[in-house]
């Protein structure tokens, strides 16, 4: 028999874990980089957010209905989760079916009175979840990126996700007088969605701030700046040279946003990005301290990086924004080989800030050089 207090202790572990994940999930994903994806993993910890703490207010007001419906709405999340795997691949997300089945699955417990049958309501519930969490590990192996350090810990729990439901339907099936005793599988249920939660937040701050080809359009300030400072600093020790850091902006961001509006001005921006990424190496590193503002740290010989750069200022100024806003889009770039600041990331990301702010100055759509 697991203790009261014990459960108790595991459902607020797992409702706190929930919150903190959703605020990072909103705040660093869907709000820093919004798209149908990121809406969807974001709605999936606001489920599972709001289900743990009514399992956790049923536990404490011993009102096992109420629990019992937390339970259910939380089994909805791997669903929606798995929804937006399929809106960033660009198929239809169908986030119906994680509503369906939360309220289906709340409804069930809810309504089942009979130990038995509920015993095997929950554990047909529980690899009905495991289901959608295999078929979110199925659509990573479709992802570009699903090799990527911060993708794996999701492949690893969806795989063992379905283990877990699968041995908890055996156990039942195999002991049929048992099967309404669920004080072992509740225990490993609160366990595996806590482990569930924390790997999905790691992992999906991560795919919300890569493209779905696996490039990255621009990642997080911090982490570009950790990532290129430590690429210069072994660049400088093994005497590398053709290594350069590019300032890429829209021109006249204000009017734009101003003459866009928010929502247009997001998509715009999420399409200058893209543009970008497209026309860089693969190997360049991209970092967005703000919307309509990349910086580029790239090792190519100067002849090579003139085509990149001349590709990326036709590509933007081809962008077809004439549907979102009435100005014709362009972006001034400043590029500064990392010789000509000591290969230090800050001198060389003001350098570039300064020629950019130079090339804008001269009317735009067009680079600016620091010579050595």
């Amino acid at each position: 028999m697991i203790p009261t207090d014990a459960l108790s202790n595991l459902g607020l572990a797992q409702a706190t874990v929930a919150t903190l994940g959703t605020v990072m999930v909103i705040g660093l994903g869907f709000l820093h980089r919004p798209s149908r994806s990121a809406l969807l993993w974001s709605l999936a910890f606001v489920l599972a957010m709001t289900s743990t703490w009514v399992s956790v207010t049923g536990t404490i007001l011993e009102d096992e209905s109420v629990r019992r419906a937390g339970l259910g709405l939380m089994l909805g999340a791997p669903a929606l989760i798995w929804s937006g795997f399929r809106a960033r691949r660009g198929v239809r997300a169908l986030p119906w079916v994680g509503a369906v089945y939360a309220v289906a699955t709340a409804a069930v417990f809810t309504i089942v009175v009979d130990p038995g049958a509920y015993g095997l309501s929950f554990r047909l519930a529980f690899v009905g979840a495991s289901v959608f969490a295999g078929l979110t590990a199925a659509e990573l192996r479709r992802a570009a990126d699903r090799l990527e350090r911060l993708a794996l810990p999701l492949s690893v729990v969806c795989v063992a996700f379905v283990a877990v439901g699968v041995a908890i339907l055996v156990s039942g099936l195999a002991a049929p007088a048992a099967i309404g005793d669920l004080a072992l599988a509740r225990v490993i249920n609160g366990l595996a969605m806590l482990v569930f939660l924390v790997c999905a937040t790691v992992s999906l701050l991560y795919f919300t701030s890569v493209s779905p080809s696996g490039r990255t359009s621009a990642t997080s300030w911090p982490h570009f700046v950790v990532t290129a400072t430590d690429r210069l600093r072994r660049a400088h020790r093994a005497g590398e040279s053709h290594w350069a850091v590019l300032c890429i902006r829209l021109d006249d961001p204000t009017q734009v946003r101003s003459a866009a509006g928010e929502n247009a001005w997001y998509r715009l921006t999420a399409a200058f990005e893209k543009a970008v990424a497209e026309c860089l190496p693969a190997g360049a590193d991209l970092g967005s301290e703000m919307r309509g503002h990349v910086v580029a740290l790239v090792c190519r010989p100067d002849s090579d990086l003139r085509a990149h750069v001349r590709s990326m200022l036709q590509r933007i100024t081809d962008l077809d924004a004439s549907t979102l806003v009435d100005v014709q889009l362009s972006a001034s770039i400043g590029w500064v080989p990392a010789e000509a600041c000591g290969f230090d990331l800050g001198a060389l990301i003001a350098a570039a800030e300064e020629a950019a702010a130079t090339a804008t100055r001269q009317g735009g759509d067009r680079w600016e050089r620091v010579r050595l």
